[in-house]
């Protein structure tokens, strides 16, 4: 096959390049992929396959005939044992996922950078497992090819466990392998280059890391044990004191890798949220609203419906990064306050535009709320000068605090984050994201059964 000569004076190959050629030699193959025959890059990666490097043999067999040279080999064969761990090259995102659904099929997984010195360069890992581990029956594709979670649109983080290495697709008569293969550009669109450079560079690891990127809403702990709240893909500081105000325990705080706290940047430290009362090093009392303090005494407290209020004492430097107000709130109907009218059940939350939300329990015990926050307003006008409001102004029903574990009675477990629930499939996910023994907020199934479902990791 004669290649197809590029007019380009350079070849742009992105971050990691180690050679540049004046002209690149791209041509196609029958398969359909383009591919670069001459250039040599080190794209910046893991290497692919965990363990010693002594588990796994390869040589150079980029475009190497196959089916009689019908067509060319794109990628690398590296060759070792069953079930050995695959995982992913660098942080990116999983853009294509086939699970056989008979022998012979194939498992395959591709994974996308889309930030860091990798950025627009995708993996591919062929030949995934297929067979019940000790056996070659091509019946293990559904619990030993890839492990839950690993779905398009899911992200990733170098290091962490993909799949594992088997011998599905036409490689029953080969022997076990992972075909890997580098391509510029997203998923399987992009034109391969030889993948030998950038493994012969990569650097082995032992075993995957721990699994990331976490939803937003989680609280995570940095190896350093500092805290921090994932938010919108970035990490806020957040102080232990303000994590307990705020709803969140420190026992609920998953242990986040390093490489996890590179892939987020670090935006301001959370405040405290609106509705919390604050007691500060001189024992001073701050109602918190519309992202301001106020300072209050208790009998002001009482006179907004909070006659023996939860009180969260704090340092200075949490109260710092609010800005202080003296336009106390005449009504317990203030951002962030929650309101329960006399001789009913149902609660309220007011919102930053003063509208109410609905709170049902699950959704009060989420975000860490409890009755004693509650202020109960009368049934009619009182000379309080708390005025009475109807349901009408109601707009909507409170949701589940972003980040919250949860379980059902009919043993659903998962993360609720962005209106969705992203479900933990099994105990092995539950362990490789860090959520084994922590604590779980038991909902009705139909809570969550209510909720759009989306990955784990998805954004």
């Amino acid at each position: 096959m004669r290649p197809r000569l590029a007019l380009a004076a350079t070849l742009l190959l992105g971050l990691g390049a180690t050679s540049v050629p004046a002209l690149a030699a791209l041509a196609t193959d029958s398969s359909g992929a383009t591919y670069e025959s001459t250039a040599k890059v080190v794209v910046p990666m893991l290497f692919p396959v965990a363990g010693p490097a002594s588990l796994t043999s390869y040589t150079d067999t980029f475009l190497v005939c196959r089916s009689g040279c019908a067509r060319h080999h794109m990628g690398q064969d590296l060759m070792g044992p069953k079930m050995t761990p695959l995982v992913a090259a660098f942080d990116g995102v999983v853009t294509s996922v086939k699970r056989e659904s008979a022998p012979g099929g194939g498992n395959y997984v591709a994974i996308t950078a889309d930030r860091g010195p990798a950025a627009g360069w995708t993996a591919i890992y062929i030949h995934v497992n297929n067979d019940t581990p000790g056996t070659d029956d091509g019946q293990g594709t559904a619990a030993w090819s890839f492990p839950a979670g690993i779905a398009p649109g899911a992200r990733v983080l170098a290091g962490q466990l993909v799949a594992w290495r088997g011998d599905s697709g036409d490689a029953e008569s080969t022997g076990p392998h992972l075909h890997f293969e580098l391509r510029k550009g997203w998923g399987w669109g992009g034109v391969v280059y030889n993948a030998f450079p950038s493994l012969q560079a990569a650097r082995h690891i032992a075993a995957p890391s721990p699994s990331g990127p976490h939803p937003d809403g989680t609280l995570v702990r940095h190896p350093s044990g500092a805290l921090f709240l994932v938010d919108a893909g970035t990490k806020h500081p957040i102080s232990p004191t303000v994590a307990a105000a705020n709803g969140l325990t420190e026992t609920s705080a998953i242990a986040m890798s390093s490489g996890e706290s590179l892939s987020y940047a670090t935006k301001a430290a959370e405040v405290l949220r609106d509705g919390t009362i604050a007691r500060d090093s001189a024992g001073g009392l701050w109602l918190v609203t519309g992202g301001q303090r106020v300072a209050v005494t208790a009998d002001q407290l009482s006179a907004l419906g909070h006659p023996s209020p939860r009180t969260w004492p704090v340092t200075d430097a949490d109260l710092a990064g609010l800005p202080v107000s003296d336009a106390l709130p005449t009504s317990p109907f203030y951002a962030g306050d929650l309101v329960r009218t006399d001789g009913t059940a149902d609660v309220q939350y007011v919102d930053a535009d003063g509208a109410l939300l609905t709170v049902d329990p699950a959704a009060l015990a989420s975000h860490g709320w409890t009755t004693q926050d509650i202020a109960v307003v009368p049934a009619a006008p009182a000379d309080t000068g708390a005025a009475l409001r109807t349901s009408g102004d109601v707009v909507g029903a409170m949701p589940l605090r972003d980040g919250v574990l949860v379980q059902t009675p009919s043993h659903l477990v998962g993360v609720v984050a962005g209106g969705s629930f992203r479900r933990l499939w099994d105990s092995r996910m539950v362990t490789a994201y860090g959520y084994a023994g922590k604590p779980r907020l038991l909902v009705p199934t139909a809570v969550v059964t209510a909720l759009p479902t989306a990955e784990l990791t998805a954004r």
